[in-house]
Order: structure tokens, then C-alpha cells, then sequence
């Protein structure tokens, strides 16, 4: 069930179902980053209360993150502090108490960012 209206690609259609995890790999320019950033509001509107990270292999600050991609969806998606999202300089909270935070692989084990 998806809340925003957005436009899937087929070859994303397999990965719209429930699952814990998902990814994707291939070639620059193929729309993954902004499939998963629509996926990634989309669940927080149907998930309230979802924790969320972004990662990026090497991530050196937040310019080199999604969050600015994040932000320029809610702006397309007029969605905002009304609908439960607040942008934070580091972090972006989600309705219910949700939180989406971004970081880099470089810096952390999987272990460290589980606490």
C-alpha cells in the first residue's frame, strides 16, 4: 500500500513488497538513489515511527549524503513539519517519532551503528 503517489520504473517493481532489507547495484544515472528516496519517505508516512539509515560507502560530511535528495523529495512532495517531517542539520525526524540518519561505511562497523 503506498501513500505518496510516485512513479515506479519496472525494473523497481520487485522491490515495492515488504522486505527487511533491499538493495540495488548498476551503472551512475539509472534513478536508484531516487527510487529509495521516495520508498524511504513513503514508508515513514506508512511506518510511522520508522528508523531509518542511509549509507554511503565513503561519506566524508552530509554534502556527500542523500539527505539532500531527501529534502528536495519532501519539497516535491510538499511534504513538511505538517505531515510530521522536521529537518535537522544532521539528522531528518519522521512522523511519529521516526528518525532517518546518514552515514558513512567508512567510519563505522555494522556493529556501532546498531547502538
Amino acid at each position: 500500500m503506498s501513500v505518496l503517489d510516485f512513479k515506479t520504473a519496472e525494473v523497481f517493481e520487485p522491490l515495492l513488497p515488504p522486505s527487511r532489507y533491499k538493495g540495488a547495484w548498476g551503472g551512475r544515472g539509472s534513478g536508484k538513489s531516487h527510487f529509495f528516496a521516495e520508498k524511504l519517505l513513503d514508508d515513514s508516512m506508512y511506518e510511522r515511527g520508522l528508523l531509518s539509515v542511509c549509507l554511503r560507502e565513503v561519506q566524508k560530511s552530509l554534502k556527500d549524503s542523500s539527505k539532500r535528495l531527501i529534502e528536495a523529495k519532501l519539497a516535491q512532495h510538499g511534504l513538511g513539519e505538517a505531515d510530521g517531517f522536521k529537518v535537522f542539520r544532521d539528522v531528518i525526524q519522521c512522523p511519529k517519532d521516526g528518525l532517518m540518519i546518514f552515514k558513512g561505511m567508512n567510519d563505522y562497523t555494522a556493529d556501532s551503528l546498531k547502538s
